[in-house]
């Protein structure tokens, strides 16, 4: 395996700056000639100025026109790695672009149409979501963030001060967490799939994504299905070393 290209989105409210240790420990897994790239959504890390779409397909058109001369490598591998609503424009983006790719990694994502509005953003955590778009300060919304993503309460202060300092250099608006949340929760696919080689990485202990989303999806799509038994949502955040290992061994067998 060599002239690997791994692209990383992270999902709502979260920027290039949220992947924490896996972009180190990802490079220990892949050939020393691979490249990560860390991409960012409309509206948040480099693009916080930018005003953010309501619509997947648009803000992947946007994605897509800046890293463009990043896949154009005939030699190179592309895989794209995603969690969450950055699982949603991956997909998306490797469906209407199927040239663009040669592999997909979704971590913890949920689709409209394939699960339930339930098992997409489950009861228990509800309230939480709408508290971080109203919340009046930044250590309190990214606390609150936190607590819906991570499993790992020992985390929680150190992290929460790494991310209000990535708040406070790139902060945010109410409106561009507003326009993400209503992009992700309206789109869906309809007998629409992934043709690349595929990996669906799921996480047992997600208290927002329920684990039958990411069954269901693993129906839909086929490709490889991994668990977690014991992460949150943000399986970046609470196994870092799991997940390098997991995405690393999968591009190992499949390219």
């Amino acid at each position: 395996m060599s002239g690997i290209n791994l692209f990383l989105l992270r999902g709502l409210t979260r920027e290039s700056g949220h992947w924490g240790s896996f972009i180190d420990l990802m490079k220990k897994e892949l050939p020393p000639t691979a490249k990560i790239f860390s991409m960012d959504l409309p509206g948040s890390g480099i693009h916080v100025k930018k005003k953010a779409s309501v619509s997947v397909p648009v803000m992947v058109d946007f994605m897509r026109d800046i890293h463009y001369h990043q896949l154009q490598n005939p030699d190179s591998v592309n895989i794209i790695c995603a969690t969450s609503l950055g699982g949603m424009l991956a997909s998306d983006w490797v469906i209407r672009y199927p040239f663009d790719f040669n592999g997909l990694v979704i971590i913890n994502s949920s689709f409209k149409y394939i699960c339930k509005n339930s098992e997409r953003i489950h009861k228990r955590v509800r309230l939480d979501m709408v508290k971080i778009l109203f919340s009046r300060t930044i250590e309190k919304r990214e606390a609150l963030i936190i607590k819906v993503n991570s499993n790992k309460p020992e985390l929680y202060q150190d992290l929460c001060k790494d991310w209000s300092k990535i708040q406070y250099e790139r902060k945010m608006t109410r409106m561009n967490i507003f326009r993400q949340s209503i992009a992700g929760y309206f789109y869906g696919l309809k007998n629409e799939k992934p043709t690349i080689p595929l990996l669906i990485i799921g996480s047992k202990g997600d208290r927002m994504v329920c684990p039958e989303c990411i069954d269901k999806i693993h129906i839909a799509f086929g490709g490889t299905l991994l668990w977690h038994p014991t992460s949150g949502h943000g399986l970046p955040i609470d196994d870092p070393k799991w997940l390098s290992e997991q995405v690393g061994n999968w591009c190992k067998k499949t390219f």
